[in-house]
Formats: structure tokens, C-alpha cells, sequence
């Protein structure tokens, strides 16, 4: 799964309103590092990755995770040769297989 279609689906969850938090799983059954979006408005977003409490971007509007800057930081995983195999709700992590 590629950055962009990370992004579709991003979008299309969006479109249904169900969007709220929502997480990647990278590799084969591995959570970490996992990245954490939860919409803030519009295309704005706050991701973070949960098990080491860092969030990328913060209350300040400039300073929000929008989809440009989501895409890079997956694209960067991808480069660093982390496949990206699922979007999930961390809220119900018995779904991941």
C-alpha cells in the first residue's frame, strides 16, 4: 500500500465521517511505529505515535499535520523500507490480524 492510497483512504473515511482517530499498521503484525491521525478540521490533522508520546504538529493552527506533510512522513517509512499493510481503529485492536 503506497503513501497515496494511505491518503484515499484517509480521505474517503473522511467523506464518511468516520474518521476520527485512526492508525497505520507498518509491517507484518507490527504495530510500531505506528502513526495515530485524529482530525482536527477540514484537512488538518494531528498524527502521533502513541507508544512513545510524540505527536507531530500541535494546537497551533500553522503548526497542524495537514495531508501534504501526512504524505511525506509515510513516504518517509516507505523509504526506509516499512510496508504499510493496514489502517485500523486503535480503539478495537483485536481487529488487526
Amino acid at each position: 500500500m503506497g503513501a497515496q492510497e494511505i491518503i484515499q483512504n484517509l480521505s474517503e473515511m473522511e467523506e464518511q465521517n468516520v474518521l476520527e482517530l485512526r492508525a497505520i499498521k507498518i509491517s507484518d503484525n507490527i504495530i510500531y511505529p505506528h502513526l495515530f491521525f485524529l482530525k482536527i478540521n477540514d484537512n488538518k490533522y494531528l498524527a502521533c505515535d502513541q507508544l512513545i508520546g510524540f505527536i507531530y504538529g500541535t494546537i497551533i493552527p500553522e503548526n497542524y499535520m495537514t495531508i501534504e506533510k501526512t504524505t511525506t512522513m509515510i513516504e518517509g517509512y516507505l523509504k526506509l523500507g516499512y510496508e504499510i499493510v493496514d489502517i485500523y481503529d486503535p480503539k478495537f485492536p483485536e481487529k488487526i490480524s
